[in-house]
């Protein structure tokens, strides 16, 4: 596997600044006004790609699926029940989403849910395809989509390790490297205690070639910068333009448009801070440790010849003399000039 490869350009993995992706599913409603409006700000929020999903109730699940995600609107309904509710974006629509995208400059691709989704996200030329955590060992699925050549991100809620490695060969069977792997509780929403964030370096571990990354179910916008800090290659957040929308249960779990901007400064500024792992003196300091740290000072005035003793000194600022740590080698020695009182002492003055 690679541990960096190119999205629409962009350079993703190890090393490169955090891929940041809207995740918008399907917050557009099945309205392509909406799904515009959802492109235009995520891109204005600084986000490096926004991502829909691609699916049809019927080839997802059975009419009597149980969800595993609670809608007050209708408690009682089945996963078939919120699918066919939001499957009705036309093909057309989500193309011209696409083209939207690439006329404001956001990078826009999806995740499909079974063969013709795969198949018409290939004829549409997507950048890269995103495999849901519940379709992790959905070989067959994966096969299809990393056999169109383009990246692959592999959500892993619910996966064990072996889930992961398997999902993995998959991709490379079918001749695919460009591949990330990316954390996830799948918890809609999912509490801070659900994160796990730490899992991260698990998968990092275990497959040390493979870019790793998060995709966050929690609220607001603390998870995705700490795993940035923790080494996340990308970051993967819903996202709307109202979380008070009907239509997609995923409105109200998502952040909007100021918490998304808030979000990609915060995680930038995290990777600004991260700097390297080596103790020592940073330039940004310099001044400081000249001027901050302490010397060796005279307590009182010391004449010319005066053998110095302990009582005559004492520490204080700035650094510019002699070190604090070398009082004693000092003491003993004599002065060569009159000191005055409260004067920082240097080498040349003993």
């Amino acid at each position: 596997m690679k541990s960096r490869f190119l999205i629409n350009g962009r350079t993703v993995g190890k090393g490169a600044p955090c891929y940041v992706i809207a995740e918008a599913g399907v917050n557009h409603n099945c309205d392509v006004q909406l799904g515009y409006k959802l492109v235009e700000t995520a891109g204005a929020a600084g986000a490096d790609a926004i991502k829909f999903q691609s699916y049809t109730a019927g080839k997802i699940a059975t009419r009597v699926a149980p969800r595993y995600w609670f809608e007050p609107a209708d408690p009682q309904g089945t996963q078939w029940d919120s699918f066919d509710k939001l499957d009705k974006l036309s093909d057309r629509d989500f193309k011209s989403l696409l083209g939207h995208a690439r006329h404001v400059g956001l990078t826009a691709f999806s995740t499909p849910f079974d063969d013709e989704a795969v198949d018409l996200l290939a004829a549409l030329d997507v950048p890269a395809f995103k495999i849901a955590s519940a379709d992790l060992t959905c070989h067959g699925l994966i096969d299809r989509a990393a056999r169109v050549g383009k990246p692959m991100l592999l959500s892993t809620g619910t996966a064990t390790l072996s889930d992961v490695e398997q999902a993995l060969e998959v991709c490379g069977k079918a001749g695919n490297e460009q591949v990330a792997i990316l954390h996830c509780t799948l918890k809609y929403p999912c509490p801070p205690e659900g994160i796990n964030l730490r899992m991260m370096e698990h998968l990092m571990r275990a497959f040390p070639e493979v870019p790793v990354g998060l995709s966050d179910h929690s609220l607001g916008i603390s998870v995705p910068q700490a795993a940035v800090a923790l080494g996340a290659c990308i970051v993967e957040k819903h996202y709307t333009i109202d979380k008070t929308l009907g239509g997609s249960a995923d409105h109200h779990l998502s952040v909007d448009p100021p918490e998304m901007k808030a979000m990609v400064a915060g995680i930038r500024t995290v990777e600004k801070a991260m700097g390297k792992a080596v103790k020592g003196v940073e330039p940004l300091e310099e001044e400081a440790h000249r001027f901050a740290r302490r010397s060796v000072t005279s307590k009182v005035a010391i004449p010319r010849g005066t053998s110095i003793t302990r009582a005559m000194l004492t520490y204080k600022r700035p650094g510019t003399g002699i070190d604090p740590r070398l009082m004693e080698v000092v003491v003993g020695r004599v002065a060569r000039m009159d000191i005055p009182e409260d004067t920082t002492i240097t080498w040349e003055m003993v």
